[in-house]
């Protein structure tokens, strides 16, 4: 569904530096625009709420924030990657007035996994007084809502209401914010919520503004789409890998219990997340070029596959493919590589202009170096969709997750010098493990596309052709 990605890719080659420009800008909030108000939110409102507010007020706001963008992106996983095949599948059969219902019954889905999480969390565990457990499991439950939508936004060909749907939700939260000053915690999550809801809003109406169609509640779609079960393992693979050394050092040294029995790391924290919003530039790159370009040469493969065309010219294309899968790999590590390496050069001073913690130095190192593989992982990853290898997704996230966790507990308690390290170990185990896979595949694919990975051949039940 990478419409959107098409057309940024027509403005960064058509309108010179200026479209380049704004190519990266748009596809940065269209490709991370959940990561993008989480940490504004986060870091404007650090120093904010330290001046006006009770210690005790402020680590409630920033204990809510961030378990709720943890755990949303944890129960949304598995529907936003059932979500977005079923759809895509439903948009490449031309069937576009099942794209809002499909959209539908994923928000459906993903308000009741929030709300059950959101109670345990901020109800049980955190004991958080009725207001409080309110606001902080409505945020919880619009972040899950936009982490749906926003797969959807790919099939968009309009990019200025998308952008526009999140700068307005910044800007509510900001001016209410502002204008009533408030000195509650109750108050601040109400205006952040106030932000979501707009941004919320304003993204599912650029949807609807594509796909006009009246959404029908229907769940069959499900069954006409094979491996959706190993698809929705992956999500929540992916989903869990990112956060389980984070989650896992909430319990090292350096933690505290920050609200009930909620606890957290703040050194660790901020420097990861910090860290992981280096993922931007490459989340970027793989929307507005990489899978486009990718796009065009599997298209091409597989036109002439179902065509009339030889197997010299069939191996022609695949060639083709291996080729953009190279350039396109090369483009971004180099990228991203230029990126981990002036923030490893210039942490110190990006974490005094933001007021952080100096021990998270090395949790922000290791975190974007790791974020050069996360990424590659990604983009292998993106390749395999394509190729309806969804097993080998799975391998692919479930080493990281696994990988992370080792890492993680094996230096758990060798302090903050040892913060990211699980991460980076995930990272890389996943990254030459997906490149590996990928590799394969891509010399198979012919075979893998008549016989070994054939419906009419092998069947929907297949895992691992």
């Amino acid at each position: 569904m990478a419409g959107i990605g098409f057309k940024l890719d027509r403005i960064a080659r058509e309108d010179g530096l200026g479209g380049i420009a704004h190519a990266a800008f748009h596809g940065a909030v269209i490709s991370s625009g959940p990561w993008l108000i989480t940490a504004l939110a986060v870091f404007l409102l650090q120093s904010w709420t330290r001046s006006v507010m009770m210690p005790a007020d402020h680590v409630v706001i920033q204990t809510s924030l961030i378990y709720a963008f943890g755990v949303s992106t944890v129960v949304t996983a598995p529907l936003a990657m059932i979500a977005t095949r079923v759809a895509s599948d439903r948009f490449y059969l031309g069937e576009r007035d099942a794209i809002p219902s499909i959209l539908m019954a994923a928000l459906v889905w993903a308000t009741l996994a929030s709300l059950i999480a959101g109670d345990m969390l901020f109800g049980f565990a955190a004991g958080m007084r009725p207001d409080l457990f309110l606001l902080a499991t409505a945020i919880l439950t619009l972040f899950a809502q936009i982490w749906i939508a926003s797969p959807f936004l790919h099939a968009t060909w309009r990019h200025r209401p998308i952008f526009l749907a999140y700068v307005s939700g910044i800007a509510m939260a900001a001016v209410s914010l502002g204008v009533v000053q408030p000195t509650s915690p109750a108050a601040v999550l109400a205006a952040i919520a106030a932000g979501l809801v707009v941004t919320l809003v304003l993204l599912i109406a650029a949807i609807r503004e594509d796909f006009p169609s009246m959404p029908v509640w229907q769940m069959s779609w499900i069954g006409k789409t094979p491996g959706v079960m190993a698809l929705g393992a992956a999500g929540l693979a992916n989903a869990l890998a990112i956060w389980i050394d984070k989650w896992l050092l909430w319990w090292a040294p350096g933690s505290v219990q920050a609200v009930g029995m909620l606890r957290v790391n703040p050194i660790n924290d901020q420097a990861s997340f910090l860290g992981l919003l280096t993922m931007i530039p490459g989340l970027t790159l793989i929307l507005v070029t990489t899978e486009t370009r990718f796009d065009r040469a599997f298209a091409d493969f597989m036109l002439r596959c179902t065509g009339t065309a030889n197997l010299r010219r069939i191996e022609k294309a695949r060639r083709k493919i291996a080729g953009t899968i190279r350039l396109d790999l090369r483009l971004l590590m180099v990228q991203q590589a230029i990126l981990a390496s002036f923030c490893w050069v210039l942490a110190p001073e990006i974490v005094r202009l933001l007021d952080l913690n100096a021990r998270g130095i090395f949790g922000f190192r290791l975190t974007v170096v790791g974020v050069v593989f996360h990424l590659v992982a990604i983009q292998m990853s993106i390749i395999l969709s394509y190729y309806d290898l969804s097993g080998r997704i799975v391998a692919v996230w479930g080493s990281f997750l696994i990988a992370s966790a080792l890492g993680t507990l094996l230096f758990r308690d060798a302090g903050f010098a040892s913060f990211g390290f699980g991460y980076l170990v995930g990272a890389v185990t996943a990254a030459s493990l997906a490149v590996a896979l990928v590799s394969q595949a891509t010399g198979r694919l012919t075979y893998l596309l008549f016989v070994g990975n054939n419906p009419s051949v092998v069947g929907n039940a297949r895992f691992w052709p």
